[in-house]
């Protein structure tokens, strides 16, 4: 694989060394050369200020074996991995799993690559496939396959690993389950029997799965209710003890506590923020909260290794914030933060590990791993993420929040090129979703844009996810009203405070971003001097009704009907918002792009509105990807997408003052 080669240069000798191997070994495979030729194809001209940013060689993540002493790493090239062990003390690696060509039986030949890896003993690793589990040793040799996917290894009451684990029979139903020895390969179907699908449980600390959520869609309606269940320990059957609908607060149990029957739970409990509660099944309340924030939500959540109690939570907002409950874990974090400042610093083992993973990434900063010895308060750095990105070439990610139109405060990020004099031409980066939302993290479109001399806006307007519930409730059955409200105010704003120059504003998104940008270009034609939609809607009325994956789905029907078009919300028709209708308002000129084999948007979406646009002897262009689905992936692709819209910038708002180190490097 190239990206192994690329890699090696930025870490240390022993690890590059290994990984130089590797890349031989790989790159001698005919049948991955042939793979990368036919996926590759001719690429288009390389942008020097591009080209830094589209690396695709990255380990995608480290896990720590239970021993410390070997750690497990994925590494991508973007779209296929392989897996390398790592020496903890010499740091000497080897590949051990490669992509590669499967054939034979009734099944079409595709490509098996690694997905992820667990530990589940000291010299034994799952690894889940794109077409099943696999248990691998330490040199890699398959020992036998693991059905179709690893889910969770059973600990005795001490905490430690144990030969049993739960596996998935079903890659695509959960329902079926088995309870499964990984040395004797003996095991035993766990069947729930609860009407409606399984979409998530917990088991006890004897491994029993002991309760269950279900979802079930009541016949002819698009009405799913989700039901949460009990099991008393040696009980048969099982009893209700939530139920509520897809569209109500959520109720996601977590764990049990200790022996008893009381749960750990995340709910909102009629409260704005999510939270972490102790809840009492039996009377079916809530007991007492565990962890809360006053202004954001409680995003994630982690236990301590015995799953007897929770150890650490995680807030949203702008910058995800640690909480440790354990004091040990809490001063560590502490050391951790001073030592790298201005990161945010992911402690991956428990402290009383004589090692732990250390995952630290920034705005600046992709991220990287260290080996960390919590005794001796001893750190080395393994490598980075993505080794060919350098974090001092990079540009910051400012946190702010500005008024809204009606007085909501509203969250943003904002990456300027380097230190300027004055107002910057600014592209508005609107994200998906629109339950979703950016993050304070490394972000390649931002930085692809900010090295170009363009400063980069990216609203968190309503209804966006982890600023509490009445913030995202706000947005719902919104579309093209109050939440571009809050984009165009974000806009006005940065014209008022002089930061981006009225004439140089260009709006872009994917998805829902796609739909904003089209609608922006129609809603506000003053504000934008062009506008790129990627994969995104073009008209409401038809999004609730296409063969859209989500439309495949009664669920996915009933959340997709709540949150756009619960009528108790909608105050104007469809019509009255949907770009397709009113592409006659728009006057600067576009860049639609769409992957043909886009699922979630449909090609039909991008090509309907570029008809429409030409019909109207409209400034359009249409890019179509035949290998892409929702979005833009592969190396290619993103030199036609990105060249395409440095084109149109150029053309429409000048080119940007790249920052001084990027335009040197």
């Amino acid at each position: 694989m190239r990206f192994l080669a690329k890699a090696a240069a930025c870490v240390s000798l022993a690890l590059a060394s290994a990984l130089a191997m590797a890349q031989d070994v790989l790159d001698d495979s005919p049948a991955f050369q042939k793979a990368e030729l036919q996926r590759d194809g001719a690429a288009p001209k390389t942008d020097p200020l591009v080209a830094p940013f589209l690396v695709t060689g990255s380990f995608s993540s480290m896990t720590l074996s239970p021993d410390g002493k070997h750690i497990a790493a994925l590494l991508s090239d973007g779209r296929d991995t392989a897996v390398a062990m790592i020496d903890a003390d010499s740091m000497e690696m080897r590949n051990i799993i490669e992509p590669r060509f499967i054939n034979g039986g009734k099944y079409v030949p595709h490509r098996r690559s690694p997905r992820n890896v667990a530990w589940v003993a000291n010299d034994l690793l799952a690894v889940n496939f794109n077409d099943g589990a696999w248990l691998h040793r330490l040199d890699g040799t398959e020992s036998w396959e693991l059905f179709d996917a690893w889910r969770t290894q059973i600990r005795d009451t001490k905490g430690a690993l144990t030969d049993w684990a739960i596996v998935q029979r079903e890659y695509d139903q959960p329902k079926h389950l088995s309870r499964l020895n990984i040395r004797s390969h003996e095991n035993y179907s766990i069947d729930v029997e609860l009407p409606g699908t399984l979409m998530r449980w917990v088991a006890d600390n004897q491994g029993e799965i002991r309760v269950a959520t279900t979802a079930d869609t009541a016949f002819w309606t698009d009405r799913t209710r989700v039901v949460t269940w009990l099991r008393d320990p040696g009980a048969e059957s099982w009893r209700k003890i939530d139920e509520r609908s897809i569209l109500d607060d959520v109720f996601v149990p977590l764990q049990f506590i200790g022996d008893s029957n009381r749960l750990i739970v995340q709910a909102r409990n009629g409260a704005d923020r999510l939270a972490i509660w102790e809840f009492d099944p039996d009377t079916r309340a809530y007991v007492k909260s565990l962890a809360a924030d006053a202004t954001d939500d409680i995003v994630s959540q982690w236990s301590n290794e015995d799953r007897t109690g929770l150890v650490t939570v995680v807030t949203g907002g702008l910058k995800p914030t640690f909480h440790w409950l354990d004091p040990t874990m809490s001063r560590l974090q502490a050391s951790l933060d001073a030592s790298l400042p201005d990161h945010v610093n992911v402690m991956l083992s428990r402290g009383d590990a004589p090692r732990m993973l250390v995952f630290s990434y920034s705005d600046l900063d992709p991220g990287r791993w260290y080996l960390f010895e919590p005794k001796a308060m001893k750190m080395k750095e393994l490598v980075g993420r993505i080794p060919d990105i350098h974090p001092e070439l990079m540009q910051p990610k400012r946190m702010l929040r500005y008024p809204s139109f009606d007085g909501m405060a509203v969250p943003a990020y904002l990456t300027l090129p380097g230190k300027s004099s004055g107002p910057v031409p600014m592209i508005v980066l609107i994200h998906g979703g629109p339950q979703a939302r950016d993050a304070w993290d490394w972000d390649r479109d931002a930085q692809v844009f900010a090295a170009h001399g363009y400063g980069v806006f990216q609203p968190q307007f309503r209804g966006s996810t982890g600023f509490g519930r009445s913030f995202e409730e706000a947005g719902y059955g919104q579309w093209g009203q109050a939440m571009q409200d809050d984009i165009t105010a974000g806009v006005r704003w940065l014209v008022d405070q002089k930061i981006a120059d009225p004439q140089r504003i260009c709006i872009v998104g994917a998805s829902y971003g796609g739909y904003a940008a089209l609608w922006g270009l129609a809603h506000t034609p003053e504000l934008y001097k062009c506008g790129v939609s990627t994969a995104g809607v073009s008209d409401i009325a038809r999004m609730l009704k296409d063969d859209s994956d989500t439309n495949a789905s009664p669920l996915g029907r009933e959340v997709l009907h709540s949150l756009v078009a619960d009528p108790r919300r909608m105050k104007i028709p469809f019509d009255d918002v949907s770009p397709l209708k009113h592409a006659d308002r728009i006057i600067a000129p576009l860049l639609l792009a769409h992957g043909k084999l886009d699922k979630r948007v449909p090609i039909e979406e991008g090509r309907e509105m570029y008809d429409a646009m030409q019909r109207l002897h409209k400034d359009v262009q249409w890019l179509e990807f035949p290998d892409e689905g929702h979005g833009v992936a592969y190396t290619k692709n993103l030199l036609a997408w990105y060249g395409a819209m440095f084109a149109l910038f150029e053309r429409t708002i000048g080119k940007g003052e790249p920052p001084a180190r990027a335009a040197a490097h």
